[in-house]
């Protein structure tokens, strides 16, 4: 069963299930949750914790014969367990078989990194989904950051309207923790409220983080200046323009390769099979194809061939402008020169 941090509490009240599986990468909301269940787990009884990290020198032998012996001073225990970037044979079968071990005075309570659509369809994500709730935490977006900054801010007695609750999510993106002290130092400074537009750019200072991978839904979307914006601070986070080259290629090969097969007579359906593209991308590639013909995805790769030369010759400036110049490139299908 899928349930999403923002339910947790609720779904509390009925009790504890046997084991929870959080998995993502958003610290903030990981961390939370995770707390959420060790005090509903305390307040039921489970007064012992162990822990164990899923690396490669993992003893799984050691994690069962923890699940079953209690100490000579509690009755109920809580195993958690992180689990690595991925799963070998070995360690999906002993955790498909750790959870036929699950007890009333047992707990575990099973954190992983952000998984994609291929690891969700793996026997031992779906053991753990009929063995308990999975709960993914990914960082919000557009109006569902709003919407998670307006909690935030009502959970911690502050009073901002809408412009406020905007700029919040606009300074922040990205970077729930930051945010997340910040409502708490506001909190504490017992400000007049309502809290206005100007107080909070006075009182607070914007601390938006992004990784290069959010970079590509927004150019496929079309949303260039979201794009360059993202660009622009990767740039300022000293992210290397060569490992962004390499990033621009894998996104710009298969939709090149999507337009010839179209040409061809092949559906999108098939092409998104045979490229692997997840499901929950497709309409933002199908939207991008129906935006950049052929001939312009053509011209954004010799530009991105550019790109490759000048982060070759050691030009750092010279490689950002072309990668300005391929975001650009992606708003819509006009004719652009190759010269940033």
């Amino acid at each position: 069963m899928r349930l999403y941090p923002e339910k947790l509490a609720q779904h509390l009240k009925a009790g504890l299930a046997p084991c929870y599986f959080i998995y993502g990468d958003e610290p903030l909301l990981k961390f939370e949750a995770l707390d959420m269940l060790r005090q509903a787990a305390r307040d039921q009884g489970f007064d012992e914790r162990l822990r164990f990290d899923g690396d490669p020198g993992l003893d799984w032998d050691e994690i069962f014969a923890a699940s079953q012996s209690l100490s000579l001073f509690s009755q109920r225990q809580i195993i958690e367990l992180q689990l690595p970037e991925k799963l070998d044979k070995t360690a999906s079968e002993r955790l498909r078989e750790l959870l036929k071990y699950c007890h009333p005075d047992l707990l575990l309570l099973i954190t992983g990194p952000k998984l994609n659509q291929q690891q969700q369809k793996g026997a031992w994500f779906t053991a753990l989904s009929n063995a308990g709730p999975v709960i993914p935490v990914a960082t919000p977006e557009g109006t569902h950051l709003q919407r998670w900054v307006s909690q935030r801010l009502m959970q911690n007695g502050l009073q901002v309207d809408a412009e406020g609750v905007n700029w919040l999510a606009f300074a922040f993106e990205g970077n729930l923790l930051a945010l997340s002290g910040e409502i708490e130092k506001l909190a504490l400074q017992n400000l007049a409220q309502p809290l206005s537009l100007a107080l909070l750019q006075a009182q607070v200072q914007p601390h938006h983080q992004f990784n290069p991978f959010q970079l590509f839904d927004p150019l496929l979307e079309g949303k260039v200046k979201r794009a360059t914006r993202i660009l622009l601070q990767l740039r300022g986070d000293g992210i290397d323009a060569g490992m962004l080259c390499h990033l621009f290629a894998r996104e710009l090969s298969p939709l090149i390769q999507m337009q010839l097969g179209l040409s061809a007579g092949q559906t999108f359906s098939q092409l998104a099979a045979q490229l692997h593209i997840w499901s929950s991308r497709q309409h933002l590639v199908q939207g991008a194809l129906n935006r950049l013909p052929l001939p312009k995805l053509q011209q954004l790769q010799a530009m991105l061939a550019a790109a490759d030369l000048a982060v070759a010759s050691f030009d750092d400036d010279e490689a950002w402008r072309w990668l300005y110049s391929i975001c650009v490139g992606f708003l819509d299908d006009n004719k652009m020169g190759i010269t940033p």
